[in-house]
This record gives C-alpha cells, sequence and structure tokens, in this order.
C-alpha cells in the first residue's frame, strides 16, 4: 500500500510542479472549489481545520495562491478581518485538469485488476477507512 501511495504521490506531484503547485496547494484548491459548489463560503479557518496546517502556513500557501492568479479572498460582509476564498477561472481549470489526472490514474490502477478483483478491492478499502475513521 506505501509503495503505491508513494508512487502515485510523485506522479501527481511531477505533474502539478508543471504548474508550480505541490498536493497540499491542490488539496486546498479542490477543498475551496467543492465546498463552494455546496454552497459554502471558505475562510482561511477552514482550511486549517482541513489541512491540519499551521495558521502562518496556510496564510502562506493562500498567499502564494493568489499571486499566481489562482484564487481570490474576498472580505465579510459581517466582518472585515475574515477573507472568503474562491477560486479564479484558472484555478478551477487547474481542479479540473487534476480531476482528469487522478481519473486517470485510477483507470491504469483499475486496469491491473479484474472486474471482480476491482469490488473485492474496493470493499477491502472501504472497510480499511471504516477501520481508521474509528482510530
Amino acid at each position: 500500500m506505501s509503495c503505491l501511495h508513494a508512487f502515485v504521490v510523485r506522479k501527481t506531484d511531477s505533474v502539478l510542479a508543471e504548474y508550480g503547485l505541490n498536493g497540499m496547494q491542490m488539496h486546498t484548491m479542490v477543498f475551496v472549489l467543492v465546498s463552494n459548489l455546496h454552497g459554502k463560503k471558505i475562510c482561511q479557518r477552514d482550511i486549517e481545520s482541513e489541512t491540519g496546517l499551521r495558521p502562518s502556513s496556510v496564510s502562506s500557501m493562500l498567499s502564494n495562491l493568489e499571486r499566481s492568479g489562482l484564487i481570490v479572498r474576498t472580505p465579510a460582509e459581517e466582518d472585515a478581518r475574515t477573507k472568503y476564498i474562491t477560486l479564479t477561472k484558472e484555478g478551477a481549470e487547474l481542479c479540473e485538469k487534476n480531476k482528469e489526472l487522478m481519473n486517470k490514474g485510477d483507470e491504469i490502477i483499475q486496469a491491473a485488476l479484474t472486474e471482480d478483483e476491482q469490488r473485492e478491492l474496493k470493499k477491502l478499502l472501504v472497510k480499511m477507512i471504516e477501520f481508521v475513521k474509528q482510530q
């Protein structure tokens, strides 16, 4: 499992590096995109909770994403100290490219398995995820 994970991370990081991003930045952008699509406004504190990163690390990451033109921070009407984060068109397009990359990776992995093996793997992965969530 760890070998497969390391391979996928290296492959993903090499593709993201072409765009000057790392996995945590992409994770953050996807989190913002999905949350916004579900009608939820996201601020820095939400990203800190989602990623487990320190406030200073999140602030630095958001500044880099903003400078790269991938996100916009907008002051909240109720409290100007709070800034809501949304993706720019370029940021959303990059998330779509990431989704395509993930789908391609899934296809490659699934091609190595029969349909029965895929069903069994999915069942085992769900079981492991549920177990880890309870720990």
